[in-house]
Protein backbone atom coordinates (compact mmCIF):
# COMPACT_ATOMS: atom_id res chain seq x y z
CA UNK A 1 0.00 0.00 0.00
CA UNK A 2 2.58 2.34 0.66
CA UNK A 3 4.45 1.37 -2.22
CA UNK A 4 1.44 2.76 -4.10
CA UNK A 5 0.73 5.68 -2.54
CA UNK A 6 4.85 6.79 -3.20
CA UNK A 7 4.01 5.73 -6.91
CA UNK A 8 0.73 7.59 -7.54
CA UNK A 9 2.72 10.91 -5.18
CA UNK A 10 6.23 10.61 -7.60
CA UNK A 11 3.95 10.56 -10.66
CA UNK A 12 2.23 14.04 -9.36
CA UNK A 13 5.08 15.57 -8.76
CA UNK A 14 6.61 14.48 -12.25
CA UNK A 15 3.32 16.35 -13.32
CA UNK A 16 3.72 19.56 -11.53
CA UNK A 17 6.95 19.89 -12.04
CA UNK A 18 6.59 19.58 -16.04
CA UNK A 19 3.39 21.75 -16.07
CA UNK A 20 3.33 25.43 -16.55
CA UNK A 21 0.83 28.32 -17.66
CA UNK A 22 1.64 30.18 -20.73
CA UNK A 23 0.01 32.89 -22.91
CA UNK A 24 0.20 34.14 -26.10
CA UNK A 25 -0.55 36.82 -28.70
CA UNK A 26 -0.35 36.79 -32.48
CA UNK A 27 -1.72 37.91 -35.69
CA UNK A 28 -2.68 36.38 -38.73
CA UNK A 29 -4.70 36.62 -41.87
CA UNK A 30 -6.96 33.64 -42.98
CA UNK A 31 -8.69 32.80 -46.46
CA UNK A 32 -12.05 31.65 -47.13
CA UNK A 33 -12.86 27.57 -46.93
CA UNK A 34 -15.71 25.66 -47.74
CA UNK A 35 -17.14 28.72 -49.16
CA UNK A 36 -20.82 28.94 -50.21
CA UNK A 37 -23.38 30.89 -52.47
CA UNK A 38 -23.20 34.19 -51.09
CA UNK A 39 -25.55 35.41 -53.67
CA UNK A 40 -25.40 36.55 -57.56
CA UNK A 41 -23.73 38.70 -60.29
CA UNK A 42 -25.56 39.63 -63.00
CA UNK A 43 -24.49 40.50 -66.21
CA UNK A 44 -26.09 41.21 -70.03
CA UNK A 45 -25.25 38.22 -71.04
CA UNK A 46 -25.16 35.51 -67.92
CA UNK A 47 -26.32 34.94 -64.07
CA UNK A 48 -22.77 33.92 -62.34
CA UNK A 49 -22.70 32.42 -58.39
CA UNK A 50 -21.07 34.30 -56.16
CA UNK A 51 -18.68 32.60 -53.72
CA UNK A 52 -17.41 33.57 -50.64
CA UNK A 53 -17.01 33.56 -46.43
CA UNK A 54 -17.06 35.40 -44.16
CA UNK A 55 -14.67 34.58 -41.79
CA UNK A 56 -12.10 35.90 -44.81
CA UNK A 57 -9.71 38.11 -43.06
CA UNK A 58 -7.60 39.27 -40.84
CA UNK A 59 -7.35 37.60 -37.12
CA UNK A 60 -6.06 39.09 -33.52
CA UNK A 61 -5.60 36.02 -31.05
CA UNK A 62 -4.85 35.75 -27.36
CA UNK A 63 -4.52 32.52 -25.63
CA UNK A 64 -4.00 31.20 -22.30
CA UNK A 65 -3.39 27.51 -21.34
CA UNK A 66 -1.84 25.13 -19.02
CA UNK A 67 0.67 22.25 -19.66
CA UNK A 68 -0.74 18.73 -17.55
CA UNK A 69 2.50 17.48 -19.18
CA UNK A 70 5.15 18.07 -21.47
CA UNK A 71 2.68 16.77 -24.33
CA UNK A 72 -0.81 17.24 -23.20
CA UNK A 73 -2.40 20.76 -22.58
CA UNK A 74 -5.24 22.60 -22.41
CA UNK A 75 -5.63 26.00 -24.03
CA UNK A 76 -8.22 28.66 -24.19
CA UNK A 77 -8.18 31.40 -27.24
CA UNK A 78 -10.12 34.67 -28.01
CA UNK A 79 -10.07 35.20 -31.66
CA UNK A 80 -10.99 38.93 -33.35
CA UNK A 81 -11.60 38.80 -36.94
CA UNK A 82 -11.75 41.80 -38.95
CA UNK A 83 -13.31 40.49 -41.69
CA UNK A 84 -12.86 41.37 -45.48
CA UNK A 85 -15.47 42.59 -47.73
CA UNK A 86 -17.04 39.79 -49.72
CA UNK A 87 -19.69 40.77 -53.00
CA UNK A 88 -23.13 39.33 -52.25
CA UNK A 89 -25.22 40.77 -55.45
CA UNK A 90 -24.26 42.67 -58.27
CA UNK A 91 -25.22 44.20 -61.42
CA UNK A 92 -24.51 47.21 -63.84
CA UNK A 93 -26.87 49.42 -61.17
CA UNK A 94 -26.91 47.24 -57.65
CA UNK A 95 -24.14 46.34 -55.71
CA UNK A 96 -24.20 44.67 -52.39
CA UNK A 97 -21.35 44.05 -49.93
CA UNK A 98 -20.81 41.91 -46.36
CA UNK A 99 -18.24 42.51 -43.37
CA UNK A 100 -17.92 40.69 -40.30
CA UNK A 101 -16.42 41.45 -36.87
CA UNK A 102 -16.26 39.71 -33.88
CA UNK A 103 -15.21 37.40 -30.76
CA UNK A 104 -15.21 34.18 -30.68
CA UNK A 105 -13.81 31.91 -27.89
CA UNK A 106 -12.29 28.31 -28.80
CA UNK A 107 -11.52 26.29 -25.61
CA UNK A 108 -9.28 23.31 -26.89
CA UNK A 109 -6.42 20.68 -26.16
CA UNK A 110 -2.85 20.86 -27.20
CA UNK A 111 -0.30 17.92 -27.76
CA UNK A 112 3.14 19.09 -27.97
CA UNK A 113 6.56 17.25 -29.04
CA UNK A 114 9.84 17.85 -28.23
CA UNK A 115 10.93 19.18 -31.22
CA UNK A 116 9.06 22.40 -31.03
CA UNK A 117 6.20 20.63 -32.93
CA UNK A 118 2.36 20.70 -31.94
CA UNK A 119 -1.31 20.61 -32.50
CA UNK A 120 -4.12 21.68 -31.11
CA UNK A 121 -7.80 20.69 -31.52
CA UNK A 122 -11.49 22.05 -30.12
CA UNK A 123 -14.48 24.08 -30.24
CA UNK A 124 -15.10 27.75 -31.45
CA UNK A 125 -17.97 29.71 -30.23
CA UNK A 126 -19.04 33.29 -31.20
CA UNK A 127 -19.95 34.66 -28.69
CA UNK A 128 -20.48 38.60 -30.32
CA UNK A 129 -20.19 40.37 -33.37
CA UNK A 130 -22.44 41.27 -36.56
CA UNK A 131 -22.59 41.14 -40.11
CA UNK A 132 -23.03 44.54 -41.69
CA UNK A 133 -24.28 44.87 -45.22
CA UNK A 134 -24.20 47.61 -47.25
CA UNK A 135 -26.29 48.55 -50.17
CA UNK A 136 -25.94 50.47 -53.60
CA UNK A 137 -28.97 50.73 -55.57
CA UNK A 138 -28.85 53.18 -58.73
CA UNK A 139 -31.43 50.64 -60.49
CA UNK A 140 -34.53 53.46 -60.19
CA UNK A 141 -33.64 56.24 -62.34
CA UNK A 142 -32.27 59.33 -60.90
CA UNK A 143 -32.46 57.62 -57.65
CA UNK A 144 -29.46 56.89 -55.57
CA UNK A 145 -30.72 54.54 -52.47
CA UNK A 146 -28.11 53.76 -49.65
CA UNK A 147 -28.73 51.11 -47.40
CA UNK A 148 -26.30 49.07 -44.38
CA UNK A 149 -28.05 46.96 -42.49
CA UNK A 150 -26.79 45.38 -39.21
CA UNK A 151 -27.15 41.35 -38.88
CA UNK A 152 -26.32 39.08 -35.72
CA UNK A 153 -26.25 35.49 -34.82
CA UNK A 154 -28.00 32.91 -33.06
CA UNK A 155 -25.85 30.89 -31.10
CA UNK A 156 -23.41 28.68 -32.60
CA UNK A 157 -20.71 26.25 -32.78
CA UNK A 158 -17.58 25.25 -34.85
CA UNK A 159 -14.90 23.26 -34.57
CA UNK A 160 -11.11 24.96 -34.73
CA UNK A 161 -7.76 23.02 -35.31
CA UNK A 162 -4.28 24.01 -35.88
CA UNK A 163 -0.42 22.68 -36.20
CA UNK A 164 2.32 25.06 -35.76
CA UNK A 165 6.16 25.02 -34.66
CA UNK A 166 7.31 26.53 -31.53
CA UNK A 167 10.73 28.10 -31.16
CA UNK A 168 12.46 28.77 -27.56
CA UNK A 169 14.06 32.04 -27.47
CA UNK A 170 14.98 31.67 -24.02
CA UNK A 171 13.39 29.66 -20.96
CA UNK A 172 10.10 31.58 -20.55
CA UNK A 173 10.05 33.37 -23.82
CA UNK A 174 8.79 31.55 -27.79
CA UNK A 175 8.09 32.27 -31.08
CA UNK A 176 5.78 30.07 -33.14
CA UNK A 177 3.40 29.90 -36.17
CA UNK A 178 0.62 27.55 -37.31
CA UNK A 179 -1.78 26.90 -39.76
CA UNK A 180 -4.89 26.80 -38.53
CA UNK A 181 -8.39 25.17 -40.27
CA UNK A 182 -11.45 26.98 -38.85
CA UNK A 183 -15.36 24.84 -39.65
CA UNK A 184 -17.71 27.33 -38.51
CA UNK A 185 -21.54 28.52 -40.03
CA UNK A 186 -23.42 30.86 -38.19
CA UNK A 187 -27.76 30.74 -37.99
CA UNK A 188 -29.13 34.18 -38.67
CA UNK A 189 -30.42 35.25 -35.73
CA UNK A 190 -31.59 39.48 -36.45
CA UNK A 191 -31.12 42.35 -38.45
CA UNK A 192 -31.88 46.01 -38.90
CA UNK A 193 -31.46 48.62 -41.19
CA UNK A 194 -28.88 51.66 -39.64
CA UNK A 195 -29.28 53.32 -42.41
CA UNK A 196 -31.13 54.42 -45.49
CA UNK A 197 -31.11 57.60 -47.75
CA UNK A 198 -32.25 58.11 -51.17
CA UNK A 199 -30.34 60.93 -52.92
CA UNK A 200 -28.73 61.93 -49.82
CA UNK A 201 -31.87 62.38 -48.24
CA UNK A 202 -32.22 60.20 -44.72
CA UNK A 203 -35.53 58.36 -45.06
CA UNK A 204 -34.94 55.63 -42.09
CA UNK A 205 -37.56 57.77 -39.79
CA UNK A 206 -40.32 57.13 -42.43
CA UNK A 207 -39.92 52.94 -42.04
CA UNK A 208 -42.24 50.86 -40.05
CA UNK A 209 -40.62 48.19 -37.37
CA UNK A 210 -41.96 45.53 -39.72
CA UNK A 211 -39.43 46.95 -42.51
CA UNK A 212 -36.47 48.33 -40.67
CA UNK A 213 -36.14 44.86 -38.66
CA UNK A 214 -36.49 41.08 -39.11
CA UNK A 215 -36.01 37.97 -37.14
CA UNK A 216 -34.89 34.46 -38.47
CA UNK A 217 -36.90 31.50 -37.36
CA UNK A 218 -37.28 28.19 -38.06
CA UNK A 219 -41.35 28.20 -38.64
CA UNK A 220 -43.29 30.90 -40.20
CA UNK A 221 -46.86 30.35 -39.11
CA UNK A 222 -49.67 32.49 -41.64
CA UNK A 223 -50.33 34.83 -38.70
CA UNK A 224 -47.21 36.41 -38.47
CA UNK A 225 -46.30 39.46 -40.26
CA UNK A 226 -49.13 41.27 -39.81
CA UNK A 227 -48.45 43.90 -37.17
CA UNK A 228 -45.98 46.49 -38.45
CA UNK A 229 -45.06 47.87 -35.31
CA UNK A 230 -43.17 44.11 -34.58
CA UNK A 231 -40.29 42.33 -36.55
CA UNK A 232 -40.64 40.62 -39.47
CA UNK A 233 -40.45 37.07 -39.35
CA UNK A 234 -38.10 34.90 -41.95
CA UNK A 235 -36.91 31.79 -42.13
CA UNK A 236 -33.63 31.31 -40.93
CA UNK A 237 -30.61 30.12 -43.05
CA UNK A 238 -26.39 29.85 -42.18
CA UNK A 239 -23.77 31.91 -43.66
CA UNK A 240 -20.44 30.55 -43.99
CA UNK A 241 -17.21 31.86 -41.46
CA UNK A 242 -15.15 28.68 -42.59
CA UNK A 243 -11.53 29.69 -43.19
CA UNK A 244 -8.07 28.31 -42.88
CA UNK A 245 -5.58 30.66 -42.30
CA UNK A 246 -1.09 31.65 -41.07
CA UNK A 247 -0.60 33.36 -37.48
CA UNK A 248 2.76 34.19 -35.93
CA UNK A 249 2.74 35.25 -32.69
CA UNK A 250 5.16 35.39 -29.25
CA UNK A 251 4.44 33.01 -25.90
CA UNK A 252 5.19 33.77 -22.49
CA UNK A 253 5.44 30.32 -19.77
CA UNK A 254 5.45 30.92 -16.08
Amino acid sequence: MKKNLFFIAALFVASSVSAQFYAGLSAGYALGADKQVLGVETTSTSDINLYGSFGNGMNINLKLGYNFTDNLGFELGANYLLGSTQTIEKDEDYLKEGKSSGLRLSPQLTFRLENGLYSRMGLVVPVMGSTIATVNDKSNTGVETKISVENKGSFSVGFIGSIGYSYKVSDNLSVFGELEYLSLTIKQGTSSITEYTMNGTDVLSTLKTIQKETEYVDEVKNTDNTNVDAPRKVLANRAPFSAIGLNIGVMMSF
